[in-house]
């Protein structure tokens, strides 16, 4: 295959976190943007919640980038976010990349209010050329060849995990074992690729578009990984052998007694990490062993990413009703992980952590939790 879809996939990767560092560049772009969301698509967790153009425009910025160079993926291409806004003066508006920039702007400024300049930065970002050249990939080198059936693959996008960090645009300096407690640096970009006979995971994009702060620029990181058949490859470093204390990450609804099963196995519990993208690649990165969320409050959008990353890596995300079985993927829009999840890198810790006392922990489906098919994959995570 000529076509490199890795290479494409990082790209609008990239290209999603310029559109989300424009978005908070700005003070008046950005209260622009924020729309409270309507009691239908509320999330479990909020009162109030909200979801932005940026989430939704991204969502479809990629859409359009991977489906163009890719025409037998774009019906397969989903995600989170709905692509319906509505404006102040209640007109309902599909959000779209238009065949050119000035018609995507003309679109976005009835979104906007009529608000030109704002619409004509976005279009700009939208329509942009990103060169592979320009992403940071921590000095990795993609493999030159990798035969994926594109033919046969599905796509989750998680335009903006950490909603709520990303709303609130606080940097948060306090880190736990690497892992941010809050703020910008906890949002991520998930692009996960899944094969749509198996629902097995083969190929993850993660895009942090606020990796590190500098000289009052937001400087980004994008990883990936590839697993499929015999070919697994990946951009993360290989983990330090060393004996040390193992690290569990525990979503922050967890219940105490929870958390002390896991600290009976030997394990270092840590809550007060925000965002479930940002915990799962603490995973894949070895600044955790484990991350455990036993409630139905990821979905499929959430995990697919990560978890072919930690798959190329001889890890996975699985069920916590079911430890021994991987989370596979569909195109059902809403599809929530109802077991909970169980990321890990090491297999052998998984088996030492999980016994039947940690699946009877797992929490029945909340319907609520559930029955939403626009959730913002920020509930308590």
């Amino acid at each position: 295959m000529e076509r490199n879809v890795l290479s494409a996939f990082i790209q609008a990767s990239e290209k999603a976190a310029n559109i989300a560092r424009a978005c908070r560049q700005n003070a008046h772009l950005f209260e622009l943007l924020v729309q409270e969301k309507v009691d239908d698509e509320k999330n479990p967790r909020f009162v109030h919640d909200f979801k932005t153009l940026a989430d939704v425009l991204i969502q479809e910025t990629i859409k359009h980038d991977i489906g163009e160079q890719f025409p037998e993926l774009a019906q397969h291409i989903k995600g989170e976010e709905s692509n319906k806004f509505q404006n102040t003066l209640g007109e309902s508006i599909t959000v779209e990349v238009k065949a050119d920039k000035d018609s995507t702007a003309a679109l976005l400024s009835k979104v906007l209010n009529g608000d030109t300049v704002a619409a004509g930065l976005l279009a700009d970002e939208v329509h942009k050329v990103v060169p592979l050249e320009d992403v940071n990939l921590a000095n990795s080198t993609l493999p030159h060849k990798v035969e994926l059936p594109v033919e046969h693959l599905g796509v989750w996008i998680d335009p903006i995990d950490a909603t709520s960090e990303y709303i609130r645009g606080k940097e948060t300096p306090s880190t736990i074992n690497g892992l941010y407690c809050g703020g910008l640096q906890c949002v991520t970009v998930l692009l996960g690729v899944f094969d749509r006979s198996s629902g097995c995971p083969v190929m993850g994009v993660v895009n942090q578009p606020f990796f590190i702060h500098d000289d009052d620029r937001w400087i980004g990181r994008c990883m990936w990984g590839i697993s499929h058949n015999d070919t697994n490859v990946n951009c993360i470093p290989k983990p330090d052998l060393s004996p040390k204390e193992k690290v569990v990450l525990v979503g922050s609804g967890e219940s105490e007694e929870l958390r002390e099963k896991l600290r009976a196995s030997g394990a270092v519990v840590v809550r007060g990490v925000a965002g479930a993208g940002h915990k799962l690649v603490g995973v894949a990165l070895g600044l955790a062993d484990a991350y455990v969320l036993t409630r139905p409050t990821t979905f499929l959008w959430d995990t697919c990413g990560p978890h072919a990353l930690l798959l190329s890596q001889g890890g996975g995300v699985a069920s916590c009703a079911n430890p021994g079985t991987q989370l596979t993927y569909s195109g059902s829009v809403g599809t929530c992980n109802e077991g909970g999840i169980v990321a890990y890198r090491d297999r052998t810790f998984l088996e030492a952590l999980l016994d039947r006392e940690l699946q009877e922990s797992v929490l029945p489906l909340d319907p609520q939790a559930s029955g939403d098919p626009q959730a913002s994959g920020d509930p308590p995570q």
